[in-house]
């Protein structure tokens, strides 16, 4: 009987030795990682959107995009509920490239960070808040700020591209020739990518987002479906055309 109970206790030791550890961020590295989101301008490198809804007791965002160390969950996905008491959907109103600044910030103690952004410039009035996950020591937060922030718009990031298509980023416009990483800079995430190959040239086609839903209390705006469906077509991996209206696009209308 003694011998028996040796071995269990000496197995819950094992088990609870042998499970991963859940580090922590000190409470210096909370204040480090806060002073970096606070320290001026962001410029997003993925479209952010997440779930706006309203309650009885007001207004609430939630995040449904992931930033981890090693890269970030663009799977998110448009959805709309509805009940007696509450409305919500996915709203995808900030955009890749858009200028943010710090709002807000929970921590949570199995390394997930909820963190609110508010648009600034351009952006003015569109607000968002990611997830970061998996975020252990400082060295992981660093690493997914990396992924999600530039200090400077993108464009800037890249002085290898042509200084017309910088400018034409920075205004958000499309013009024929650009890369495909050019092109997202432009429109953010596509709604679906088709391939296909005409004549031994690789066609790709990017259907693009129409105006996502528009949730209230009482109240749901579900955009405007009867709009035309906006694509780009490239070519070996050159914008070839576009049925984007005046060769922009506009978010916000």
């Amino acid at each position: 009987m003694l011998l028996r109970k040796i071995l269990l206790v000496a197995s819950a030791v094992f088990l609870v030795l042998s499970l991963p550890s859940r580090a922590e961020l000190s409470r210096a590295d909370r204040k480090a990682a806060q002073k970096k989101l606070e320290a001026g301008r962001l410029y997003l490198r993925f479209d952010a959107p997440c779930t706006q809804g309203r309650h009885p007791y007001g207004v609430y965002s939630s995040p449904v995009v992931d930033v981890s160390p090693r890269g970030v969950n663009t799977e998110a996905e448009s959805g709309v509920s509805f009940g007696w008491y509450h409305a919500s959907s996915t709203v995808w109103a900030v955009r890749v490239n858009d200028p943010v600044e710090f709002d807000d910030i929970s921590w949570e103690d199995d390394g997930t960070i909820e963190i609110e952004l508010a648009g600034v410039g351009p952006a003015d009035g569109r607000d968002t808040v990611l997830r970061f996950v998996e975020i252990q020591s400082m060295a992981d937060f660093d690493a997914a700020f990396q992924n999600a922030f530039s200090s400077r718009p993108l464009q800037d990031e890249h002085p290898d591209w042509p200084e017309d298509v910088r400018k034409a980023v920075g205004e958000r416009r499309l013009l024929p020739g650009m890369s495909k990483r050019q092109a997202f800079t432009v429109v953010g995430l596509p709604a679906q990518v088709e391939k296909t190959n005409e004549n031994g040239k690789e066609i790709e086609t990017w259907t693009l987002r129409k105006k996502g839903a528009e949730v209230g209390f009482f109240t749901f705006d579900p955009g405007d479906p009867g709009a035309p469906t906006e694509k780009l077509r490239f070519e070996d991996g050159k914008l070839a055309t576009s049925n984007v209206k005046s060769n922009k696009l506009d978010l916000d209308d």
